[in-house]
């Protein structure tokens, strides 16, 4: 059955730009998701299918941070991303058909890093098409010691690019004069924002993970999907370690690919 959104969770969204739900999925998604994100975990890195990429934690260890690519490979984790009641959702939110631009699972280990301030609309840019919407989905409980997302409100209705670094964050004192809100949630909630909505999140510095989802859609109206065009791109300019050619400088992949991110961009 379709998730209806009431009036004032609508009116919400025209003003903040992000939504939280905490009733989205049933208690079979919010107690199995886990479990899946573990299976996802222990598959081995694999040239051509899922991408794994790796940080450097504290104590400057190899950790992974992040899986793409994988939803073609688990059928549990493609019905969360684009199963008709997800597409139902972002479709209303966007008042119009939505398709599936990517899918991610940050993860945050104990040590793992945070990442900067900073929007997503510019590494989309390349694509031609101007609105994207992220649903973000709880793997563990998100709380400010373990570093949740941290969102400005009211920051929606502005479709516009801010001031960068020249790491692609947000130009630091522009991001210091942003009204922060940490979004604490438990495991299954679900938010959603749109592409333009700046936000970062801390450190982990507790001894548990935080890992969540996040899976990017498009308006259907803009190209259609460019999901395998995405992943086929960034494969060719910000691989994964497993596929990297040692002689070549993926620092150009990585002004693009890698924005605010805590991702290694060379391994020994």
């Amino acid at each position: 059955m379709d998730y209806q959104l009431s009036d004032a969770q609508m009116t919400f969204w025209k003003k903040h730009g992000f939504i939280v739900l905490t009733d989205f999925f049933d208690e079979h998604i919010r107690n199995n998701i886990a479990a899946w994100c573990d299976e996802l975990t222990a598959w081995p890195e694999t040239p051509g299918k899922w991408m794994k990429y790796f940080e450097k934690n504290i104590n400057d260890e190899r950790q992974l941070c992040r899986v793409e690519n994988f939803i073609d490979y688990h059928a549990s984790m493609n019905e969360i991303a684009r199963g008709e009641r997800t597409i139902h959702l972002v479709s209303e939110l966007m008042y119009e058909p939505a398709v599936i631009f990517k899918e991610k699972i940050n993860y945050k280990f104990p040590n793992g890093s945070g990442f900067k301030p900073h929007q997503d609309a510019p590494a989309f840019v390349s694509f031609n098409q101007r609105y994207h919407i992220t649903m973000m989905v709880a793997i563990d409980n998100c709380t400010l010691e373990n570093g949740c997302l941290q969102l400005v409100e009211g920051g929606a209705n502005k479709p516009e690019i801010l001031p960068q670094e020249k790491d692609g964050s947000i130009s630091k004192d522009i991001a210091e004069k942003l009204k922060w809100t940490p979004i604490e949630c438990k495991k299954g909630d679900v938010i959603l924002f749109d592409s333009y909505l700046p936000h970062y999140s801390e450190s982990n510095r507790t001894q548990r993970s935080r890992r969540a989802m996040f899976i990017t859609f498009n308006k259907a109206a803009e190209g259609g999907s460019k999901r395998d065009e995405y992943y086929q791109d960034k494969r060719e300019k910000f691989p994964p370690d497993c596929e990297r050619d040692p002689n070549k400088d993926y620092s150009a992949g990585a002004a693009i690919y890698n924005v605010a991110n805590p991702i290694t961009e060379k391994t020994e």
